[in-house]
């Protein structure tokens, strides 16, 4: 009786440490918020959460490299843990998707690397946030934009979100499109959307914000396509079998109808314009007149 007993502990303590193999991507990541705790990373092929140790920091690295690139991954895993990452095909950094050569929203245009994360949350918390309670997102992230420009030279991006028919038929059909100021800080892209976040995010993190309602219909780790110009978003193929796509403009680029011109005209915007400065200061704020003075050329 004692070997079955001894047998039967043995194949629980076997199977508990047994690894397996899996490819998948890694959805989110928790942090450990008490000495005691590890990383917890969530993966898209079961939903699972597994653990990393907080002491195992090449792992940790790999496992956040490849929630930001978006990446295929093969995983080894116990019951419980992580025991190792490979990245098989890493994703594109999002400004790969805007070549140098050809016409779209970016073209010519140099980002400014701000350098810091810290300055990142020093432009964030001097954006000023709207006082009107109805408010366009397109003029918050013009007047956020001049802001930063005026205050630290930052020639800052913006970037959209655009739901399709196949998202409003499926999912939700409240919104089109939604727009914010983005930074680039040593190759890393932070949004700064102070209407529905508290600080600068990755963009992936603030993607997610805005395909909250996937997960609910159960389309777990879904990432936008990415478009180029504002066509690609408009033709049949892409409204019928894409749920959204995430275009990237300069700074200058004020509303979806700046994108449809450059596509019809070919004429790039690159400048501020005041009357666009002014409409937006004007929708947003009650003393409109002030911020506008503060931030037209």
């Amino acid at each position: 009786m004692k070997h079955i007993i001894y047998l039967f502990l043995t194949t629980i303590s076997i199977s508990s440490f047994a690894v397996e193999d899996i490819s998948t991507r890694i959805l989110h990541i928790d942090y450990p918020e008490a000495p005691t705790e590890n990383y917890e990373i969530m993966i898209a092929k079961d939903r699972g959460i597994y653990e990393i140790s907080k002491a195992n920091v090449e792992l940790i690295n790999l496992a956040t490299k490849a929630l930001e690139s978006n990446a295929s991954i093969e995983l080894s895993k116990t019951e419980t843990k992580i025991t190792g990452i490979k990245i098989v095909e890493s994703g594109d950094d999002l400004l790969d998707f805007y070549p140098s050569e050809g016409m779209h929203p970016m073209s010519g245009y140099t980002p400014s690397d701000i350098g810091s994360y810290d300055l990142a949350e020093e432009l964030f918390k001097s954006l000023k946030k709207r006082t009107k309670w109805f408010t366009q997102c397109f003029n918050r992230a013009h007047v956020w934009a001049k802001q930063m420009y005026n205050s630290h030279n930052v020639n800052s991006m913006k970037i959209l979100i655009y739901y399709t028919k196949k998202y409003r038929r499926e999912v939700n059909g409240k919104w089109w499109f939604h727009i914010a100021p983005m930074i680039n800080i040593k190759g890393d892209y932070f949004v700064m959307d102070k209407e529905f976040t508290r600080k600068p995010v990755r963009d992936f993190e603030w993607e997610k914000i805005f395909t909250k309602k996937l997960e609910e219909k159960g389309i777990h780790g879904h990432r936008c396509k990415v478009i180029k110009n504002i066509d690609e978003f408009y033709a049949e193929e892409n409204q019928k079998n894409e749920y959204c796509n995430i275009q990237v403009t300069s700074m200058y680029y004020w509303e979806p109808n700046d994108m449809s011109r450059l596509v019809k005209t070919g004429i790039e915007k690159t400048e501020f314009i005041n009357w666009e400065l002014r409409a937006a200061a004007k929708e947003v704020f009650w003393s409109w007149r002030k911020i506008y003075k503060e931030i037209k050329d």
